[in-house]
Parts: structure tokens; C-alpha cells; sequence
């Protein structure tokens, strides 16, 4: 039973109790009392019983409300205040109570200020390591930028949420981070790999997890940077995953750096028509992309008019 309940039933049970006992004994031990002596003490007795419910009500009913403001605190709802009714006691431990609710308050709001420009300095650290690598390849200048802006969106079409979507992010901007292990000339190189080379190259993204992985806030990001590359159908690398066995993420940043790779200048490759690269996405449905991500990447180029609706279809 609640405390605004029990507490009142208690107390008029402790003060109706005796007298009732006094009543019943003097009603059958002296049958000769008048019977408005009877009920006068009956009167007494319902008075009697009335004011102890409304003492206790009056306790009970602050003790209740300051329940219910720590129940609020507990969900993380701080600064929930509860009226001081008095100078008492109860109002005593109301003020207090509201006390420590401000207080909370302003503390947890200090804390959400700190994250945030915590949060902020990770982001500007992780865009410095992104300029690192554009610094090694000119033709990618600003490449994990523009991956990481258009994977978000595709995260936002597929309705993730907003962890999710930083994930992302940070995953978008450092999917090729491991390319600062590889060679400046054959990333730059014109003509085509050799079988070593494009091991070599290939492994960009486990030198790019391995850079990372001992990073806490980039946890959640760690497979995006490391499967990037793994297809659809199980023909990627590095682990030859297939399907819904790639992480979401890294399906999410390999759809977006597709779309960049195609229209953005390369050494090997100028860029090609955004129309063009409609035509090449859509052959690559169901192959190197998953069509959920590829249908919600097509989605977002046409909301952002790189595209035209006749393209799009």
C-alpha cells in the first residue's frame, strides 16, 4: 500500500481503536448511561477519527509528492520541483528537495555541455586525420568529407537513429584512413596495379581498423571502416562477407563511396555524368550494394536534384 494510503489509515486506526474498545465496553457494562452521553462520545469518536485522517493527509500528501519528484530524478529528469506547502518539517525537506533538484540540474546540464565539446574535439580530430590522407592523394581532396555527409543522409533514409547516424559519420569520414600505411606513388599511380599492389592496397581497410580499434568513442564505427569493401554477393574484401553479414554501416559508406568514387576525377578515371553513374549503381544492385541502401542512395540523390526523376527510375 502507498505511503498517502497506509499512513492515514494507521493513524485513525490508532486513535479510533481505543476509543471504540471504551465505547462498546461502557455501552454493555452500563446500560443505564443516557443515550446522548452515547452518542456524544460516538460524536467525539467520528470527530476524533476525522481530524487524525486529516493530520495524517496533511504529512502523507507532501511525503507523496516528493516521491514522485525522485521517481522523476531517477529517469533523468532533473530540476522537477514540489510545492513547499509550510515552514514544518515537510516544508523543510520540500525546500531541500527542490534544492537538489535544481542543483542537478544545472550539473547535468554542465555535463551535456562538456560531451558535446568533447564530442566536438573528436570530430575535429577524426577531419585531421581525414586531411592526412586527402593530403596523400590530391585527387580525393575533400573524398571522406562527401562520403560522410552522404552516408548520413542514407542512414537518415533508412531511419536510423541519431547514434547511429554519428556512427556513420565518423565512420564515413575515416573509412580510408588505413591508406596512410600505403605508398603515396600507387595511390597515385596511373596505370594498372600489379597482383601485389592491389594486395597492398586492398588492405586498407584492416590498416584502417587497426588504427582505430583501440579508440573507445570509435567503437561503433570500427566496421564500417573495416567492411567497406565487402559486396553483397561475397566477392569483397577483407573477409568476403555477403548479405546481411555485413555490418549495416559499412553497406551504408560502401554505397556512398561508390556514388563519389564514380564522380569524382582519379588517376585512372575522370569522373563521369551523375546520369551515367545512375546507370552503374543500378547494375551494381544486388551485387557489390545492397538494394535497400541502394534504393534509399537514389532516394537522396533525387531529393538533393543531383538527379532527375527519369534518371532515378
Amino acid at each position: 500500500m502507498r505511503l498517502h494510503r497506509s499512513v492515514p489509515l494507521l493513524v485513525v486506526a490508532a486513535a479510533a481503536v481505543p476509543a471504540a474498545l471504551a465505547l462498546a465496553l461502557l455501552a454493555r457494562e452500563a446500560t443505564g448511561v443516557p443515550t446522548a452521553t452515547v452518542s456524544a462520545v460516538a460524536g467525539s469518536l467520528a470527530a476524533g477519527a476525522l481530524v487524525a485522517w486529516l493530520a495524517a493527509r496533511r504529512l502523507t500528501q507532501p511525503l507523496a509528492e516528493v516521491v514522485k519528484g525522485a521517481l522523476e530524478i531517477a529517469r533523468g529528469r532533473f530540476g522537477r520541483e514540489v510545492p513547499v506547502r509550510g515552514k514544518d518539517e515537510i516544508g523543510d525537506l520540500a525546500y531541500t528537495f527542490n534544492h537538489m533538484s535544481r542543483e542537478l540540474a544545472s550539473y547535468d546540464g554542465e555535463n551535456r555541455r562538456l560531451i558535446a565539446a568533447l564530442e566536438r574535439g573528436y570530430l575535429d580530430t577524426i577531419r585531421s586525420l581525414a586531411g592526412a590522407i586527402d593530403a596523400k592523394d590530391p585527387y580525393t581532396r575533400g573524398h571522406a568529407e562527401r562520403v560522410a555527409a552522404l552516408a548520413v543522409e542514407i542512414g537518415a533514409e533508412l531511419g536510423l537513429d541519431g547514434e547511429a547516424l554519428s556512427a556513420l559519420e565518423y565512420g564515413g569520414i575515416l573509412h580510408d584512413v588505413g591508406k596512410i600505411g600505403i605508398p603515396d606513388a600507387l595511390l597515385a599511380k596511373q596505370s594498372p596495379l600489379t597482383a601485389e599492389e592491389m594486395a597492398l592496397v586492398r588492405s586498407h581497410p584492416v590498416i584502417g581498423a587497426e588504427i582505430v580499434a583501440g579508440v573507445a568513442f570509435l567503437a561503433s564505427s570500427l566496421p564500417a571502416i573495416r567492411s567497406h569493401h565487402e559486396r553483397w554477393d561475397g566477392s569483397g574484401y577483407p573477409d568476403r562477407l555477403a548479405g546481411a553479414a555485413i555490418p549495416l554501416l559499412a553497406r551504408i559508406v560502401n554505397a556512398a563511396d561508390t556514388w563519389d568514387a564514380c564522380t569524382s576525377n582519379r588517376p585512372y578515371q575522370a569522373a563521369i555524368a551523375p546520369g551515367d553513374v545512375v546507370g552503374i549503381l543500378a547494375a551494381l544492385r544486388g551485387t557489390q550494394l545492397d538494394p535497400a541502401v541502394h534504393d534509399a542512395l537514389v532516394a537522396v540523390l533525387r531529393r538533393r536534384g543531383v538527379i532527375t526523376e527519369g534518371a532515378a527510375a
